[in-house]
């Protein structure tokens, strides 16, 4: 089982990397392959100021990154939630890289488009300083939601499991490793289900 875990946070040195490089562990102990991937690595270059993002306007790290998502069985997705949603870079990493004709296609008398990455499933983990209970209340789980139905779902990954870490802030170290901890063994424990399932 290939699994692409996205770091989607624009600092190298961030509570979602580590939480990523801890699913990372969890993962290669169930004995998938995995590929982690920074957020903060890459360059997307300039977005087209007249034309629709298309596959042309690729820098060499988006070409690299979707040939992981192409390869891959499980893509899991760490972001933190800033201002109730995901980082900008990362918005526009999606913007520019699930393009039409690409990551989804709409055909002729079709409502809605077909998503050109299925039979693939995923995974969020977003970190925040809201408790969950709140974001649920509150806000609705909406960048949940808008993850899984409106960018997830729409280019044909699915099911979609999410996992929401709050809150983040004053969270004491010993508390981060437990939480650390707890990423990599859910890894493990639902990968190593997977994968015996699968064979």
């Amino acid at each position: 089982m290939k699994i692409l875990i996205l770091s989607g946070h624009p600092r190298a040195q961030s509570f979602t990397q580590a939480l990523s490089k801890a699913y990372q562990e969890g993962a290669h102990l169930a004995g998938a392959q995995t590929s982690l991937v920074s957020l903060s690595d890459l360059e997307l270059g300039n977005p087209p100021a007249d034309a629709l993002p298309t596959k042309s306007g690729w820098t060499k790290d988006m070409t690299a990154l979707w040939q992981e998502l192409q390869a891959a069985d499980h893509v899991v997705i760490a972001h933190p939630l800033w201002w109730g949603s995901m980082p900008g870079e990362l918005k526009m990493l999606f913007d520019r890289l699930l393009v039409s004709g690409t990551a989804y296609q709409y055909e002729q008398g079709q409502a809605f488009p077909k998503g050109l990455l299925a039979n693939r499933t995923a995974e969020l983990i977003m970190t925040s300083d809201t408790p969950d209970w709140y974001y649920r209340l509150s806000y609705c789980s909406a960048q949940t939601n808008l993850m899984k139905n409106q960018i997830l779902k729409f280019i044909g990954l699915k099911p979609i499991r999410s996992t929401h870490i709050s809150p983040v802030r004053n969270m004491s170290g010993i508390a981060r490793a437990n939480k650390l901890e707890q990423v990599k063994n859910m890894a493990f424990k639902f990968l190593s289900r997977q994968q015996k399932s699968a064979a």
